[in-house]
């Protein structure tokens, strides 16, 4: 089963050989898979609109087009630098709840992707996705490697600018008011971004409430920066 319909089916986390811990509750499951019914249909909408996108969204799907795509990439390189870890000598609940985060995080991020190649032609897709390729995974490898802690720093500053880069489109669209569609399904993705940052602060903190204002460091600025520029 591929497509949209493909990755939502595989979304669901499997308890690894060694009986680490699950990263969510049966119950997040049912609410997850709620959720992605719910972006097929919107997405199915959203597409027959696709004519009415005016200038401005185009060059904003480009760049979440390119975003989506390297947050996949993210994770792959992430769960790379994770399961080296893990060889090398590094095991442990700790190292396992970091690939179970990993996992689950990517699968919804596919979904994201997959939202995305029905929404943006191929003609205003990124031409330097094998850039963003090694940019991304690079940037998920590094810090997966060096622990946990510099993951989850480095996912929550990259969700942080996401989160406000979706939530600049949803504030026009709700504005101008003519894409209903597009509007909520923006709003479910933003809403997927929020939590992926959530449970970052949580693996650090132990609560999603710290900290509020997050400084993301000169490294993750400039691969934000550097997405966005390359994809316009």
């Amino acid at each position: 089963q591929g497509g949209l319909s493909g990755s939502m089916s595989r979304a669901v986390m499997r308890a690894r050989p060694d009986g680490a811990i699950r990263f969510q509750s049966s119950s997040a499951h049912a609410h997850e898979h709620v959720a992605r019914g719910e972006i097929e249909i919107l997405t199915a909408a959203a597409k027959e609109t696709l004519h009415l996108f005016p200038t401005w969204l185009q060059i904003e799907l480009r760049t979440d087009h390119a975003g989506e795509f390297g947050a996949v990439e993210i994770y792959k390189g992430a769960l790379i630098g994770a399961r080296l870890r893990d060889r090398v000598g590094f095991s442990g609940a700790p190292t396992d709840r970091m690939i179970a985060f990993c996992e689950h995080h990517m699968h919804t991020e596919q979904v994201h992707y997959e939202v995305m190649l029905e929404l943006v032609p191929p003609s205003n897709r990124t031409k330097l996705q094998g850039v963003w390729m090694l940019a991304a995974r690079g940037l998920g490898f590094a810090p997966a490697l060096l622990g946990p802690r510099a993951l989850y720093w480095t996912i929550m500053a990259v969700e942080t600018f996401v989160e406000e880069h979706y939530q600049d489109q949803i504030i026009r669209l709700r504005r101008e008011n003519e894409l209903p569609a597009l509007t909520q399904l923006f709003e479910i993705l933003c809403a997927d971004e929020v939590e992926h940052r959530n449970e970052a602060v949580r693996e650090l903190f132990g609560s999603a409430d710290a900290p509020e204002t997050i400084n993301p460091g000169l490294v993750i600025q400039m691969w934000c920066r550097l997405v966005d520029f390359g994809s316009r």
